[in-house]
């Protein structure tokens, strides 16, 4: 299982750490070719595009006997049935393959950001 790429409230010391900490078995600071945006509701969202900015976060490695469980899970908590985000498999700047969660719709109406540093977190 690849580790679980991480830019938002799911990072370390953020509003949803809780959900990942007890499942982490380590967690390192990363980064993914793609563009953060303010979603302007109190999280950011990020779109994965090859030679683009660079995506700001960390990889967590979860617990590989509950990984699938963990996942299926942050799916509903990040609105993958709902068109929020979507699931993808991207890779860090080292290569090294990474799920991520990846903004579905437009970012027409999003202002980019360098990173997301939590203060205005729903």
């Amino acid at each position: 299982m690849p580790p679980l790429f991480v830019y938002g409230t799911l990072m370390p010391g953020h509003l949803r750490w809780a959900v990942l900490e007890p499942h982490a078995v380590g967690w390192r600071p990363a980064a993914v070719e793609g563009r953060t945006y303010d979603s302007g509701r109190g999280w950011p969202a990020a779109v994965f595009a090859p030679g683009d900015d660079l995506v700001r976060g960390w990889a967590v490695d979860l617990d590989p006997d509950v990984a699938d469980v963990v996942l299926a899970h942050l799916d509903e908590v990040e609105g993958v049935d709902a068109g929020l985000f979507r699931r993808v498999e991207v890779a860090l700047l080292g290569g090294e393959p990474v799920v991520a969660y990846e903004w579905a719709s437009a970012t027409g109406d999003m202002v980019a950001i360098d990173a997301w540093d939590g203060t205005d977190e729903a």
